[in-house]
């Protein structure tokens, strides 16, 4: 059983900053396994797991606390497989569909954090580019038009540019160059956000044909960061 600060906030953070790869991997493997005992548990082990609590004693209690548990551990392990260096979002697609399931049984203000997540993961799945697009497509449409806090400038330019790539390649050329150039005015109009290595490996890959995976070289990124730095310099 994991200690009980896994599934934190803070132990996501200490994962993708502080763990190398054999760690990473470690907690990877430790939540997997504590998953696959509470989803196929007794109820007397979920009880001994922490899981279910003594006021749970409907079979509807004990449900829906173990649904939301779970969807706890789907969310958390997502996470890890994103920041696992490499990178394994594409293994976290069964736990990003179940989260996005319960998020819909669930009702409530949308959330497409899952939804971009889920995207990436299945973008280079050969027969999942169509259903990838869509997911791009409507979550950004969304994002766009109310906003998601939670979501981070550093997922938004992870997932744009996931797509900005998939967009390449199936031919919709000038569809990509939207998303490339929307990345470019983030950059420029927050130059001082997130240091240069770090926007370069959220928004770079070798596969790139269009201007991501030379970023930092692009005109206008360029002049941000030279005008970003004069202007410290003047502080």
């Amino acid at each position: 059983m994991p200690p009980k600060h896994f599934l934190t906030s803070n132990f996501r953070v200490a994962f993708e900053e502080y763990f190398n790869p054999e760690q990473q991997r470690n907690a990877v493997d430790t939540l997997n396994e504590h998953i696959a005992e509470v989803r196929d548990g007794s109820e007397e082990q979920r009880r001994e797991l922490g899981v279910l609590k003594a006021q749970d004693k409907s079979p509807e209690q004990i449900e829906h606390r173990v649904a939301a548990y779970l969807d706890k551990c789907y969310w958390q392990i997502s996470q890890f497989y994103r920041y696992s260096v490499p990178c394994r979002i594409s293994e976290a697609e069964t736990f990003l569909r179940e989260v996005i399931r319960y998020a819909k049984d669930k009702g409530g203000k949308r959330d497409v954090i899952p939804e971009l997540y889920l995207a990436v993961a299945i973008h280079n799945a050969p027969g999942k580019e169509q259903e990838a697009l869509v997911l791009f497509s409507d979550a950004f449409a969304d994002f766009d038009a109310n906003g998601a806090p939670a979501l981070g400038p550093r997922s938004e330019l992870w997932a744009r540019a996931h797509w900005a790539r998939l967009l390449r390649r199936v031919e919709r050329v000038q569809e990509a160059q939207v998303q490339e150039q929307a990345i470019v005015n983030w950059i420029v109009e927050h130059p001082m956000v997130l240091p240069p290595p770090k926007l370069k490996a959220l928004v770079s890959d070798e596969s790139d044909s269009g201007v991501l995976n030379n970023i930092l070289e692009h005109p206008e990124v360029v002049a941000a960061f030279e005008q970003a730095r004069e202007k410290r310099g003047l502080v």
